[in-house]
């Protein structure tokens, strides 16, 4: 008698996030999340001055950073076969998908926390947290970071189908996968990338994968211009004043 055993290789691959997607789609993802996040960090630091935004949006840093990572992303993954996206009604918001995923970019602030498997959200508006709590990863997890008989529980607010009905969520299923990043004005710190579940304000990720910046030939930045050195405060070359200038001012000062 033979028993038939589970092919081990599937059951991996099935339990593996990365296996949402193509093989291109996933190299795609891993090089232009990062070059996003660093395209969007260079405008929004000089939001004031020269912001270049394709919309004319001028926003402070942190609303910089978080409109204008997903403007960058749209622009940059806009070529793959299975990209789409969304707007959502009444709102200037668009959302991004790649196959059954949602790609919600997430900064979280200056630094990234010690546990980068579970991010406290600042700012919740109820429209974003139904839509996080709609397409939250159910398939992905780590043992012993959360049940998935657990997802979708804790206070759900008032629904809002009118405002997402753009959201697939018959199956497949719409998982929302995160990118989340710190950044300061001077720079771009460690970025993650996720499939993602609500829980209260806690974003909780399955499995993060950190990504890396490559910079390219076009992504160098111009030569800055060489500045001549000061040799100090009194360093500096002065106009000269002959001497006989010099003795008619004193004499029509004493005068």
């Amino acid at each position: 008698m033979t028993t038939k055993e589970a092919p081990v290789a599937q059951q991996h691959d099935s339990d593996d996030w990365r296996s949402e997607f193509q093989p291109a789609e996933l190299a795609a993802l891993r090089e232009r999340i990062p070059t996003a996040i660093q395209r969007s960090q260079d405008r929004s630091a000089r939001a004031q001055a020269a912001y270049d935004d394709p919309d004319g949006d001028q926003d402070v840093y942190g609303a910089g950073m978080a409109r204008g990572v997903q403007k960058e992303l749209r622009t940059l993954l806009s070529d793959l076969p299975t990209y789409r996206e969304a707007k959502v009604p009444t709102t200037r918001r668009m959302l991004t998908f790649v196959g059954n995923t949602l790609i919600f970019a997430q900064r979280v602030g200056k630094q990234m926390p010690r546990n980068v498997r579970r991010v406290r959200l600042s700012y919740l508006p109820d429209s974003r947290r139904e839509l996080l709590s709609k397409t939250s990863n159910v398939k992905y997890s780590d043992p012993g970071l959360f049940d998935i008989s657990d997802v979708l529980e804790g206070d759900q607010p008032a629904s809002l189908e009118d405002a997402l009905s753009h959201v697939e969520l018959a199956v497949p299923r719409t998982t929302l996968f995160v990118p989340y990043y710190s950044s300061t004005p001077q720079g771009v710190g460690t970025v993650y990338f996720a499939p993602a579940r609500l829980n209260g304000r806690y974003l909780e990720f399955a499995d993060p994968e950190r990504l890396t910046y490559e910079r390219t030939p076009s992504s160098v930045d111009a030569p800055h211009t060489m500045l001549k050195p000061v040799a100090g405060f009194n360093g500096s070359e002065r106009p000269r004043i002959s001497v006989k200038l010099r003795q008619r001012r004193s004499e029509q000062e004493g005068n």
